[in-house]
């Protein structure tokens, strides 16, 4: 049986699906559970673990998997962020329906808490805001976006990136900052999307020149 996601949620999937190197998924703010339990009953995933800093939202995700007989496959976690979750070489680490800046702080947290970065992780970053914000810090701080997507869902745009870590401290600039170092070469596949930064920029140009720069730049 095949259980279906809403939009947004499938389009982490997706993405995450492409860099499943361990079988193994770490779903950092779960909530619910639902793509945790998506990934392992579709076997995008061998295996899930599922945190919240919450214990309600937590307590559901432990209904979902129990209720979906993957107990043997999956496991959750209390706590904020990726705290004391032991992170394996390849893993896939989904930061998704928070803010940009929430999710800078716990991949920050994470960097501290370890002298080297597991090799080949992927963390799948979908921020509600601050997303120029957090390309800023992940350039600045050793990582590289490898791919960009986005989608509408219930009159909002969302889009999801996919990062490695490269250790390499690299510049963007404003123009790949605000609108993507790779969703810029999307556009055509997302105009709708396109349209819409563009709107929201041009509000905020008005009290930001570095803004103000980039749109005049890409006229």
């Amino acid at each position: 049986m095949r259980y279906d996601l809403t939009v947004r949620l499938k389009m982490i999937a997706d993405l995450a699906s492409r860099y499943k190197v361990s079988g193994r998924l770490i779903d950092v703010g779960a909530d619910h559970g639902l793509l945790s339990v998506y990934c392992l009953k579709n076997d995008v995933f061998k295996e899930a673990v599922l945190t919240d800093i919450n214990e309600g939202p937590l307590s559901r995700a432990d209904e979902a998997i129990r209720s979906n007989l993957l107990s043997e496959r999956a496991s959750t976690m209390l706590t904020d962020g990726l705290d004391g979750v032991e992170v394996n070489d390849g893993d896939v680490i989904v930061i998704a329906g928070m803010g940009g800046l929430n999710i800078k702080d716990i991949i920050g947290r994470f960097m501290n808490e370890h002298d080297s970065m597991p090799k080949d992780i992927t963390f799948i970053l979908q921020p509600q805001k601050s997303l120029p914000e957090l390309r800023e810090w992940l350039y600045g701080n050793g990582f590289v976006i490898d791919d960009e997507e986005a989608c509408f869902e219930t009159g909002f745009y969302y889009c999801v990136l996919s990062v490695k870590y490269s250790g390499k401290e690299l510049p963007l600039s404003d123009r790949e900052i605000y609108y993507g170092p790779v969703m810029l070469t999307k556009f055509e596949r997302y105009p709708e999307y396109r349209a819409f930064l563009d709107r929201v920029y041009q509000v905020r140009a008005r009290g930001d020149k570095r803004i103000r720069d980039v749109l005049e730049g890409m006229e």
